[in-house]
């Protein structure tokens, strides 16, 4: 994931605007990400299972999730540090 393009489309403090601008985030989305998951699974001769999916969605999750700490705590040390230059 291109961090530069996901920081300047998240506006943390307007949900709506956010989902507007990651479409990954809508159900319409999600629909076609099963589609294509079930598509993948029988391509490989293999069940497509609701829990296998979860597993994959929460695995895309828990790669969003890590970049917006590292995001987090970047914004915070920057700005602790010039917090405490101005003491």
């Amino acid at each position: 994931m291109d961090t530069n393009r996901f920081k300047a489309s998240h506006d943390f403090s307007n949900v709506q605007k956010n989902l507007h601008n990651n479409p990954g985030y809508s159900v319409e989305s999600y629909s076609q990400q099963v589609k294509d998951y079930i598509n993948e699974m029988k391509g490989k001769n293999q069940e497509a299972t609701k829990q296998g999916f979860m597993s994959r969605a929460q695995k895309s999750a828990k790669d969003v999730w890590e970049e917006i700490q590292e995001m987090a705590s970047e914004a915070w040390d920057k700005n602790k540090k010039h917090s405490d230059e101005k003491k």
